[in-house]
C-alpha cells in the first residue's frame, strides 16, 4: 500500500456495548475450604468471563479486517467491473472491423460474454450495456436474470421440503430481497403453528407411564420455578425499593436495576433474575462463602445457562454474514489479515491496470495480431479449470 494512504489500516479500537460483568468470586474463610459448589461457581465465573473476553477480541479484529477490506476493495471491484465493460465494448468494436475467421468471431463473442458476467457480479448494467450484452449473447439478459432467479427459488423450495415438510409455492417467494423475507417470516410462522397443532393432536392420546412420569417432573420443576421466582422477584423488590433510598445517585442506581427485575419477573426468567441478583450481591457483600447451598445450586445452574449460551455467541461471531467479503482471512492474526488485504489491493490495481492496457490494444484495429492473441489466450484459460482468465488478479477473497 502507498505511504499516503496509511490510515485505512490503522489498528483503531472498534467501540462495542461493554458487557455485564459479574465479578463474582467465593473466597474461603479463615482454616476452611471451598465447598464444591462453590468451586463450580468460581469455575463458572471465570469461565463466563474468558469467553466474554474471546467474544470482544474476535469481533474487535474482525471488525478492524473488515474495516481495512471495505476502505480499499469494494471500491476497486466496482472500477474494475466497469473497466471490464468497457474492454467487452472495445473489443466488440474492434470485432465489426476486423476480417476474422468463423471461429475467431466465436471466441471474441465469447470473451465479451464473459467479461460482461464477470462485470454483473459487481455492478448493475444500464439500458446501453444490456442492449450490448443482447447483441452478442444467445439470450435476453433479463431472461437470463429471470431464469437464475427460478433456479434460487427451486432450490430453497427443495431445502424448506426437505428440512420442514413444506411445499413451496415458487410465485409466493416474489422476486425482490423483501418479498422473499417476508414470505421467510410466513413461512416460519406457519411452521410453528403446524408444530403447535400436532402437540394439540397428540394431547388425546394415551400416554405412557415414562411419559406420565416425565410430565410430573416437569410440572414439579416448573412450579418449583415459579416458587423461586416469586421468592426472588420479592426478596429484590424489598432491597431494591427506590423509597427507602434517601442517596440521589443510589437511588436512581436502584430504580434502573428494579426496572430490569421487574421486566424479568414479567417474562419468568429465573436465569435473569439470578444474574440481576448476584450482581446486586456483589455490589452489597463480598461474603458469598456465607451463600446457602440451595442458593448457590440455583447460581450454578443459571451460570451454566449463561456460559452455554455465550459459546453459541462465540461460535455464530465468525459466521455472521457481514464477515463473508473476509472469510479467507478470518482465520490470520489481525495483522497478517490486513497484509493479505494490501496484497489483494496491490492486485486489483495491477489488473485494473492490465484491463486498461487491453482496452487500449482493442481500441486499435491496427492491432489485430494482439486482439486475436488476447482472445485466444482468454480461451485457452476459460478452457482450464481456472474459472478467471485473469487469476493471477483475485477480485474478491
Amino acid at each position: 500500500m502507498d505511504e499516503q494512504t496509511p490510515s485505512s489500516f490503522d489498528n483503531k479500537t472498534i467501540r462495542r456495548k461493554k458487557p455485564v460483568k459479574l465479578d463474582l468470586k467465593i473466597s474461603a474463610a479463615k482454616k476452611k475450604k471451598l465447598t464444591k459448589n462453590q468451586q463450580a461457581f468460581n469455575r463458572l465465573t471465570k469461565r463466563i468471563e474468558q469467553i466474554q473476553q474471546a467474544i470482544r477480541k474476535d469481533t474487535t479484529k474482525l471488525e478492524t479486517v473488515l474495516k481495512a477490506y471495505n476502505a480499499n476493495i469494494p471500491n476497486l471491484q466496482q472500477a474494475i467491473s466497469q473497466s471490464r465493460l468497457k474492454l467487452a465494448k472495445a473489443l466488440g468494436e474492434a470485432a465489426k472491423k476486423l476480417k476474422l475467421s468463423a471461429r475467431q468471431a466465436e471466441n471474441v463473442r465469447k470473451v465479451i460474454l464473459l467479461l460482461c458476467d464477470e462485470a454483473f457480479r459487481n455492478v448493475e448494467p444500464d439500458r446501453e450495456t444490456e442492449e450490448f450484452y443482447n447483441a452478442w449473447s444467445e439470450s435476453n439478459y433479463r431472461e437470463e436474470v429471470q431464469s437464475q432467479n427460478l433456479a434460487m427459488k427451486r432450490a430453497f423450495a427443495e431445502h424448506a421440503k426437505d428440512a420442514f415438510g413444506m411445499e413451496i409455492d415458487l410465485d409466493a417467494l416474489g422476486d425482490t430481497p423483501e418479498e422473499f423475507t417476508r414470505f421467510a417470516r410466513r413461512i416460519l410462522n406457519e411452521f410453528k403453528n403446524s408444530e403447535n397443532q400436532q402437540g394439540e393432536r397428540s394431547f388425546g392420546k394415551k400416554k405412557s407411564k415414562v411419559h406420565i412420569a416425565r410430565e410430573e417432573q416437569r410440572q414439579k420443576e416448573e412450579a418449583h420455578q415459579l416458587k423461586s421466582m416469586r421468592s426472588l422477584y420479592l426478596s429484590l423488590a424489598k432491597a431494591l425499593h427506590p423509597d427507602i433510598e434517601m442517596d440521589l445517585s443510589e437511588k436512581k442506581r436502584k430504580e434502573e436495576l428494579m426496572k430490569k427485575v421487574t421486566a424479568a419477573y414479567a417474562d419468568k426468567d429465573l436465569a435473569a433474575l439470578l444474574k440481576l441478583e448476584m450482581q446486586w450481591v456483589a455490589s452489597e457483600s463480598h461474603n458469598l462463602d456465607t451463600l446457602p447451598n440451595e442458593k448457590l445450586k440455583l447460581y450454578i445452574a443459571s451460570l451454566k445457562e449463561q456460559a452455554a449460551a455465550l459459546e453459541e455467541e462465540h461460535a455464530s461471531v465468525y459466521y455472521n454474514p457481514r464477515f463473508t467479503p473476509i472469510n479467507d482471512v478470518w482465520h490470520l492474526t489481525e495483522q497478517q489479515a490486513i497484509r493479505e488485504i494490501q496484497a489483494l489491493k496491490q492486485d486489483c490495481l495491477r489488473l485494473q491496470e492490465y484491463i486498461r492496457d487491453m482496452t487500449d490494444v482493442c481500441s486499435d484495429p491496427g492491432r489485430r495480431k494482439e486482439i486475436v492473441e488476447f482472445v485466444k489466450e482468454y480461451i485457452a484459460m476459460m478452457g482450464s479449470e481456472l474459472s478467471d482468465p485473469f487469476h493471477d488478479y483475485p477480485m474478491e477473497f
